[in-house]
């Protein structure tokens, strides 16, 4: 018999989000990944899962069980083109694009990218104005 007298071990990180990341990821995202039943149909339907590290199904099982740091570390979030292919599928219509977009927010947050001071205003586009205000408000 194969397997016999083998033991498997799984080991789960114990470090999860802390309640004020998942705080500000529930402002950011507004949608629960909590209702995520993982029917992979996000990542058959995405162009990049080529290049990705986790791809988008196991992305939203890792914001499901609270494990922020690997996915803030994962290159996935970098490489997502955000073309909405994962959105359109998603039958719960959890958008993972919008929640990939929310984890970068909250990594460009904690870089302090948000500290850009516009020195004329009126060259900006006001489009440019309210995305960078959602973006980073705190």
């Amino acid at each position: 018999m194969r397997g016999e007298g083998r033991l498997l071990i799984v080991r789960f990180p114990t470090k999860t989000a802390s309640n004020n990341e998942r705080e500000e990821f529930n402002d950011i995202v507004q949608k629960n990944v909590k209702d995520c039943y993982q029917c992979l149909k996000c990542s058959s339907g995405c162009p990049l899962t080529a290049h990705m590290d986790y791809y988008p199904h196991q992305v939203m099982l890792l914001a499901k069980m609270g494990l922020f740091d690997q996915i803030f570390e994962s290159k996935t979030l970098w490489v997502c083109a955000s073309c909405l292919a994962c959105s359109s599928r998603c039958p719960r219509d959890l958008e993972p694009a919008k929640i990939m977009e929310g984890f970068r927010t909250m990594i460009l947050r904690d870089r302090d990218q948000g500290n850009v001071e516009i020195l004329d205003t009126r060259k900006v586009p006001r489009q440019a104005l309210i995305a960078s205000m959602r973006k980073f408000r705190r």
